[in-house]
Formats: C-alpha cells, sequence, structure tokens
C-alpha cells in the first residue's frame, strides 16, 4: 500500500492491507458511561504554550512519572519537483534519532504523514533534556553526505517500486490516481526522484523546519519552564516563510509489469470530511459485513484520511476461481449492511473505535500520537478529545445517511489481473 495516508486498517489476517485490528471489543468499549469524560479529560491538554520564537507546546498530564514522551510535527507541503522530499527528510532523520536513543534506551520513531512529517521520543523521565535533545537533531539540518542521502534515496526507491510492482501497491495507486486525482502518492515519482539531491533537500528542510510552525506534545512531570528551556533551538534558522516551488514535475512514464497470480479488486467511495467520526464507525461495519461474506479468498476495509476529505475503500484478492465471487461479496457489501443495519449494532461499532483509541493511548507514547495525529489537520489542541466525544455520539441515524450517500454515488473501480 502506497504510504500517502492516515489509514485505518480492518481486514482478515493475510488480507488486502494486512489487518491491524481483527479482535472482538475491547473491555473500554463497554466500560460504564461514567468512564468516558475521564478518558476524554486524559486527552485534554494540561497546558498550551506558544513562545514567539519556539514551537508551540501542548502539555499533556503524566500518569506515570518515571516515563516522558514527546512528539513534535512539523507541517509540510511540497512542490510538484519536490515530491518525496518529506520522505527522505523524515529517513535521515530516523537515522539521527535511532543512534542517539540507543544510548539511553529511549524508544524513537518518525513518520510522513498527509500533513507534514512527525518524530517522537519516549524514555526514562529522568532522561528528559536528552531525550529533547534527541528532537532537537532530529528537526536539524540533514546529513545530504553522499552515503547517507544515497542510503535514504534508495528506501524511497523501494517504496515506489512496492506501488508500481506488487498488486496490492498497484490497486491502491490506481484507486488513488481516480478517487482523488489531485493527491500525490507523499512517496513521489520516479521522475520527481531524480531531482532530489542535496540542494533540494536542504531548500526543504529550511522551508519546512521553521520552530514558529511546529508543535510540539508533551507527556511528562516536567514543569512548563524546564519544557520550554529544552526546546529552544530548534529547527531552521528563522526565515520568511517561502512558498514551495510551483514549477511542475516530470511527466512519470515509468511502467511496470506486475506479477500476481491472483485477481486484486477494489472499489472506493468519497465519505466526507478528514477524520470524519461516522465514517470511522461505518469502516468497522463495514469490514464486519466483507468479512462476513468472505470464504476462500481475503478481504479488507480501509479508511484513507487525506488533507481535507476521507475515502473508504473495499478490497479483495482471490485466485482465479474465486475471482467472481470475490468481485460479487466486495460490489453487494454496501447493500448488504444497509438492510441489517441497526442501533444495537452501530453503537457497538462506536464503543469499539473508542475503545481503539484509548488503548493506542495507554502509555505516554501512545498519548502524544493520539494527541499529535488529531491536532495535524487543523491544529485544535483539544481535537482527539472532540473525536472521542463525537464517536460517543455516532447512531444509526448518521450511520445510515453516509451508507445512503455512498450507495447513490457510482464507486471508482480497480482491478489488477493475473
Amino acid at each position: 500500500m502506497i504510504p500517502l495516508l492516515a489509514t485505518l486498517l480492518l481486514a482478515l489476517p493475510g488480507a488486502v492491507p494486512p489487518p491491524l485490528s481483527g479482535q472482538a471489543p475491547l473491555d473500554d468499549a463497554h466500560a460504564p458511561s461514567n468512564s468516558i469524560p475521564e478518558a476524554r479529560a486524559s486527552l485534554t491538554p494540561d497546558t498550551v504554550l506558544a513562545p514567539p520564537s519556539g514551537p508551540r507546546i501542548v502539555m499533556l498530564g503524566a500518569e506515570g512519572e518515571g516515563v516522558a514522551a514527546m512528539r513534535i510535527f512539523i507541517p509540510l507541503t511540497e512542490g510538484p519537483v519536490e515530491e518525496g522530499a518529506g520522505e527522505v527528510l523524515r529517513d535521515l532523520a530516523l537515522a539521527r534519532m535511532q543512534g542517539l536513543a540507543n544510548l539511553v534506551g529511549a524508544r524513537v520513531s518518525a513518520s510522513r504523514t498527509p500533513w507534514g512529517l512527525a518524530y517522537e521520543v519516549e524514555g526514562a523521565a529522568a532522561d528528559f533534556e536528552y531525550l529533547a535533545y534527541v528532537l532537537r537533531t532530529a528537526v536539524g539540518e540533514p546529513d545530504t553526505a553522499a552515503a547517507a542521502l544515497d542510503a535514504a534515496l534508495h528506501h524511497l526507491e523501494e517504496a515506489q517500486a512496492r506501488a508500481r510492482e506488487t498488486p496490492d501497491g498497484r490497486l491502491a495507486a490506481e484507486l488513488r490516481a481516480a478517487v482523488a486525482p489531485g493527491v500525490s502518492p507523499l512517496e513521489g515519482s520516479a521522475a520527481t526522484l531524480r531531482g532530489l539531491d542535496a540542494a533540494r533537500i536542504r531548500q526543504v528542510w529550511r522551508r519546512s523546519h521553521q520552530a514558529s510552525a511546529m508543535t510540539l506534545v508533551v507527556s511528562s512531570p516536567m514543569v512548563p519552564e524546564v519544557v520550554l528551556a529544552a526546546t529552544r533551538g530548534m529547527g531552521a534558522p528563522e526565515a520568511a516563510a517561502a512558498a514551495p516551488p510551483d514549477a511542475p514535475a516530470l511527466p512519470d512514464r515509468t511502467r511496470a509489469q506486475v506479477q500476481t497470480l491472483r485477481s486484486w479488486y477494489g472499489e472506493a467511495y468519497g465519505t466526507g470530511p478528514d477524520r470524519d467520526p461516522v465514517a470511522a464507525v461505518t469502516a468497522l461495519l463495514l469490514a464486519d459485513a466483507l468479512n462476513a461474506r468472505s470464504a476462500d479468498y481475503e478481504v479488507g476495509v480501509e479508511l484513507w484520511d487525506l488533507p481535507s476529505r476521507s475515502v473508504l475503500v473495499l478490497t479483495g484478492a482471490a485466485y482465479p476461481r474465486n475471482a467472481e465471487r470475490m468481485r460479487r461479496a466486495v460490489s453487494g457489501t454496501m447493500e448488504a449492511l444497509r438492510t441489517r443495519l441497526d442501533e444495537v449494532t452501530v453503537r457497538d461499532a462506536a464503543a469499539r473505535a473508542r475503545a481503539d483509541i484509548l488503548l493506542d493511548a495507554r502509555t505516554p507514547g501512545g498519548l502524544v500520537e493520539v494527541v499529535g495525529r488529531a491536532m495535524e489537520p487543523a491544529g485544535a489542541p483539544d481535537a482527539a478529545a472532540r473525536h472521542l466525544e463525537e464517536l460517543s455520539r455516532v447512531g444509526l441515524g448518521e450511520v445510515a445517511a453516509l451508507i445512503d450517500r455512498m450507495r447513490a454515488q457510482a464507486p471508482v473501480r480497480a482491478e489488477v489481473r493475473p
């Protein structure tokens, strides 16, 4: 699958795409109603700081005083000739972070999202200043020496090859191109890769990695003054904001033959705004319905969150003898779900969606990721708490209305055959 989207994945083992969760509802999903305000409070920041020359700081309560976690987000919009630069910056930063984190046993990660770049670190609270140093290094000037840059470009080449040459990658790419033609894959193309030299990567870094544009989410027992001091000097030297270059990218004429023994089929529907709680619940219900219809083939459901919109995708893969049954199951799932939809089923799916969020946020590292990711599209510090609350209000009427809208539109279809 091409890494261009914030995605909810639901599938059978080995399905298209691999499963993220196929579990029964968690205990948290059926917790007493009075636990919801407490859960919402845990996702609500204690303090929000906006220093004039540093990142905005969002501080969360720290349940375990022995652990600190931080996540810094940098908005990034690439110009046509820069597509893929964010992935290169991510790869270069992660290599720097990992070497430093290993010295104190800290956990680090870096991700390219539809809205920018995010770097995370989690470790002992006693090492807080060192953890902040790891983050400062992550957002610092990239190492564009030949060896480091060549390794990052090689990883990007592999990602592009997966999108071109694997059946699930080709299927996802074709669906994306048809349902969201204005949204480019985050790994760029073979044509843009040729232009990602050291000078261009540094140019993208200088433009995007301004401290004043960053948002730092912190779960730590440290007082705000300590956090402020630890974040000084982050990012590129202050400079006037500049727009990405608008020069068009060279056309990508790369064509690759996909080798597959199975037929891969998918349908995509636009569902509305990104991070829509109704779409999240509907995706869970469709995954249940599609899994119930599958037999000797594999199926999956994805919810793609793109900038300003979301897309719901149903996919399947089958050997030739079962390919037609698989296509009918994928195409008929929307109708099958609508005919048996009821309030109890919808409420259970909404509870499962809330439980997944709370499960993800149970550690300091998970908490800063849940809160930070929810903030990315619009920047509201309480976005995660509000999303959790909105999920609790999703009912039969909202899901039925969304399914009816999707049934009324012709889905985008794509297929990869042997």
